[in-house]
């Protein structure tokens, strides 16, 4: 095969009509005197070779017959030529037999031979145009085809050495492409080599470098351009493109005839290149490299996705180690720490039945603050866990058993109904409702609005010295049902009672309260560990509220109620459906 280009093709049939042209005007100059025979043997043959010359025209400058079709367009020109010149001949033969030969064989075959190449010509280009709507039809059925199993093989994968092995090999095996090489690239890298490929051998991947200068001959080729531009580039016939030359010998040994190089990308950034190789010019068309552009799409988001899930699992490692280190040290507080500050306690115990004094009170007062002090720090180490297992837990019923396990004397609970269904852990769930629960009676226990001031919001604390503060303030409170009074009556509350309200918000739920509220100066500081306004205070309350938000994924804010005092909203909580908790938000 030749190999023709559009231009060469074009170049010979153009030449062809212009030789025909320059013959059929002189015939036309020499029948002038016989207007008659003029018209019918120079005049109308002279028009065609002219439309010769114009379609001849057209082919070189691409516009009628892609490259692949060329040689196709000119065989049909020959059979055309063929045909007309064994049928006038066959007259001619005629015509001896007879002795009736025309005036002038030698114009007749003439007039034949131009007549026929018009015919072959026309017939040519639309043979050429069926043609290639059907291997593009072929060739795209077959390209996605391959490109399916390919997309099954990325989303398959487990990393990104397999991902780029896959895709290789699976191109490869098509009967499209005889060889596929992957390279990475990296922001400010110099070049690129391949880092997968499959079809030829190792060596001559081992030999490419494809570099990014443009200044760099190595750089102005179709892998350099791609990766500066972030477009596909093709080479539909590299023997005839001068870009190409560095890599002339390599290419000449193994055949290829065209190449594709598709960037890799992943939002709008270039991470590698895809080199495809076809043993044919002409493979890349436009269907096709419209394709293979969104294919390397397809694989820069799998890149990019396997490296978020390699992040993940990373951060799954480094969770597991922080939940064992947590493990452990509430293993060192619960038996380490808790057996010589039981031993303390009972020794004091016995001291006090013999004799008893202001001193050894502050002492057990000290033992007994060490030792919720002791429950604070193994409920903030377990509840800072990640949720590993979910399951369905009911907002409304947890709320109103958190409520009925917390010492709330006078106040009331109001639940906004419905709050749905949520995935977490229902006891560390319930915990989070008793810890804000605590925090809305205890910093309210002054009475509601009435002697308390804003500024005494935060871990308010007892007036009853022997109480401990009942576990402080606000943020203090031991999660020890043991140590939890009664609901009712308790008069350290006063005879008003603060009403704490739980109902559903627009992605989430909250729990506010009419108390005094929190001053806004400490609304980033309340969820710190340790923060508290209250010398009896232990500070972990509300941060083990947020410990046990973070284990669900939620977020927790706090703001002033309507009725002003404190709100604390949850976001980002889902259903048990997948879908989101909550409504508008009510009215408190």
């Amino acid at each position: 095969m030749l190999n023709l280009s559009s231009r060469a093709g074009g170049t010979v049939i153009a030449a062809l009509g212009l030789a025909l042209s320059v013959f059929h005007a002189r015939t036309a100059e020499l029948l002038r005197d016989d207007p008659a025979l003029a018209v019918v043997d120079g005049a109308l043959p002279l028009v065609l070779s002219a439309v010769m010359v114009l379609a001849g025209a057209g082919m070189a400058r691409g516009r009628l017959v892609p490259d692949q079709f060329v040689e196709r367009v000119l065989a049909w020109v020959g059979v055309g030529v063929l045909a007309l010149l064994t049928a006038a001949g066959w007259l001619f033969a005629h015509a001896l037999t007879t002795d009736a030969l025309p005036p002038d064989p030698v114009l007749t075959l003439l007039n034949a031979a131009t007549f026929g190449s018009l015919v072959g010509y026309l017939v040519g280009v639309y043979d050429a145009r069926r043609r290639r709507q059907q291997l593009r039809a072929d060739q795209l059925r077959h390209v996605n085809d391959t490109l399916r199993i390919v997309t099954q093989d990325i989303v398959d994968a487990d990393d990104r050495s397999e991902l780029e092995r896959r895709v290789c090999e699976r191109l490869q095996e098509s009967s499209t492409y005889e060889s596929a090489w992957i390279g990475r690239y990296e922001r400010g890298a110099e070049a690129v080599r391949p880092d997968a490929w499959s079809g030829l051998d190792d060596e001559y991947y081992e030999s490419v470098v494809v570099t990014v200068d443009e200044d760099d001959p190595l750089g102005r080729g179709l892998g350099g351009r791609a990766v500066r531009t972030g477009e596909i580039q093709c080479s539909q016939d590299v023997a005839a493109d001068p870009s190409m030359e560095p890599w002339q010998d390599l290419i000449e040994t193994y055949d290829v005839a065209s190449i594709a190089v598709v960037p890799i990308v992943d939002d709008d950034a270039v991470v590698g290149i895809l080199s495809l190789y076809a043993d044919r010019p002409f493979v890349f068309d436009e269907p096709e490299r419209t394709v293979l552009a969104e294919l390397g799409e397809t694989i820069g988001h799998a890149v990019s996705s396997l490296e978020a899930r390699e992040q993940l699992r990373q951060r799954e490692r480094e969770l597991e180690n922080q939940n064992r280190h947590l493990e452990e040290f509430a293993s060192v507080v619960s038996h380490d720490l808790r057996n010589p500050l039981n031993v303390a306690q009972g020794s004091l115990t016995l001291e006090r039945e013999e004799r008893d004094s202001d001193h050894l009170r502050r002492a057990s007062d000290a033992l007994a603050r060490m030792d919720e002090l002791v429950d604070q720090v193994l409920t903030l180490a377990r509840t800072g866990t990640v949720v590993s297992e979910f399951a369905s837990v009911d907002l409304e019923a947890v709320a109103a058993e958190a409520w009925r396990t917390t010492r709330t004397g006078p106040a009331t609970l109001d639940v906004e109904a419905p709050l749905g269904a949520v995935p977490g852990d229902e006891s560390r769930i319930r915990e989070l409702f008793e810890n804000l629960y605590r925090n809305a009676v205890e910093h309210s226990s002054t009475s509601p609005r009435s002697t308390s001031s804003r500024e005494d919001a935060v871990e308010h604390g007892s007036t009853n010295p022997d109480s401990q503060a009942r576990e402080g303030a606000v943020e203090h409170g031991s999660t020890n049902p043991g140590s939890q009074a009664p609901r009712g009556g308790d008069s350290e509350h006063g005879d008003e009672g603060v009403t704490v309200t739980v109902g559903a918000t627009d992605g989430g739920f909250y729990v506010a309260d009419d108390g005094s509220g929190i001053p806004e100066s400490d609304r980033e500081s309340v969820f710190e560990a340790g923060f508290s306004t209250s010398d009896e205070g232990t500070g972990f309350g509300l941060n083990i509220v947020r410990s046990i938000a973070d284990a669900h994924g939620w977020d927790v804010s706090v703001t002033e109620s309507e009725a002003g005092g404190a709100r604390f909203e949850f976001t980002n909580v889902g259903t048990a459906d997948g879908g989101v908790v909550g409504r508008e938000s009510p009215s408190e």
